[in-house]
């Protein structure tokens, strides 16, 4: 008779808090004891600290087939616009509806419709985050009430609360003399969700200027927060210019590609202008690479984006292609895996 292996439940707990979500949940049916502790809050949460490290790539190829994960509803969406990402949820939009989705667990919600949609306003700004006093998820849209001119119209907000199940103005965004800096787009700018805001690069049709704002969840208020001194660019018709804001180790980052130059700086201290540091920059060959946008830095420093020519790539700091994905038609978002189910369920 073989001799049988003990081990500490303590133990157990350290090893599964190192697994992927997938695994897990078919672990919940070894024993009542595993299925307790997989699907209790406390679980979840230590284990999305433990997964913060590790993220994951969604990754849209058309309109029937995504590349990462399996899910039917995804599969079945011929528009998908992701509005914001916060503790594993997706928040995105299908054309007609808002939904979340835990890309991990398949854990789906359609969202009431906003009076931005209903009201056919002119969206600009779109964002999603977790508040914790209230353990709260909240989407927030930015909107021109002046479809005539979308530009020039300040931006007001409206908020939705998953808790309370509906939306409502938040009035300290009326005066806003702010519009989306990419006005070509047609989806609304997503939302970067850090230090219990959501920040977002816009641009002040009063000062001709480009700047970051964050509505900080618990005051209900808007700041500004000025960009690098030397995040500056040129128009061109012949390249296309790209800037947006990335989160890079807990840190706020911003980055531009200006004709054929790269750069990315790092806010070492949150709101102190001063401590904007430039942390990469490198050329990018103007025949081969004449479009990136990029998506995330790893923990190694490289750089994972979308250009025009290999589809998904990843770089090194200095420009040099280190992996690329060929694909046609893509939408890539960022996200962690997590166990986390909708306020008030209790478990996963």
């Amino acid at each position: 008779m073989e001799n049988s292996v003990f081990l500490p439940f303590e133990l157990i707990i350290e090893i599964l808090l190192r697994l992927p979500v997938k695994p897990l949940l078919r672990f919940r049916c070894v024993c009542k004891s595993w299925l307790s502790l997989i699907s209790s809050n406390n679980f979840a949460t230590s284990h999305f600290e433990h997964a913060a490290t590790h993220r994951r790539l969604l990754i849209k190829r058309s309109a029937l087939q995504p590349l990462s994960i399996d899910l039917d509803f995804i599969r079945s969406q011929r528009c998908v616009e992701v509005r914001g990402c916060c503790r594993g949820f997706l928040c995105f939009y299908n054309g007609t509806h808002i939904y979340l989705l835990n890309p991990s667990t398949g854990l789906i919600k359609q969202i009431p419709d906003s009076p931005t949609i209903l009201n056919h306003r002119y969206e600009l700004l779109s964002g999603f985050a977790y508040y914790q006093p209230t353990d709260d998820y909240l989407i927030v849209s930015g909107f021109s009430e002046d479809d005539d001119a979308p530009v020039t119209s300040p931006i007001k907000l409206m908020i939705f609360s998953l808790r309370a199940n509906k939306w409502k103005p938040i009035e300290v965004a009326s005066h806003l003399p702010y519009r989306e800096t990419s006005v070509a787009e047609c989806t609304p700018k997503c939302g970067l969700f850090l230090n219990g805001s959501i920040h977002w690069m816009v641009h002040n049709y009063e000062t001709s200027k480009n700047v970051i704002i964050a509505f900080d969840l618990k005051e209900m208020t808007i700041s500004k927060i000025a960009l690098p001194d030397d995040f500056i660019f040129s128009y061109s018709h012949n390249y296309s210019i790209y800037y947006e804001l990335l989160e890079v180790r807990g840190l706020i980052s911003a980055w531009v590609k200006d004709l054929n130059t790269v750069k990315i700086w790092v806010m070492q201290k949150y709101g102190v202008h001063s401590s904007w540091t430039k942390i990469i920059q490198f050329s990018l060959d103007p025949v081969l690479h004449k479009d990136l946008y990029i998506a995330c830095l790893t923990k190694c420093g490289d750089i994972v984006g979308i250009n025009d020519v290999d589809g998904l790539v990843k770089l090194n700091d200095k420009g040099q292609l280190l992996e690329s994905l060929l694909f046609d038609g893509y939408a890539l978002v960022v996200y962690t895996e997590s166990l986390f189910s909708f306020p008030g369920t209790g478990q996963t």
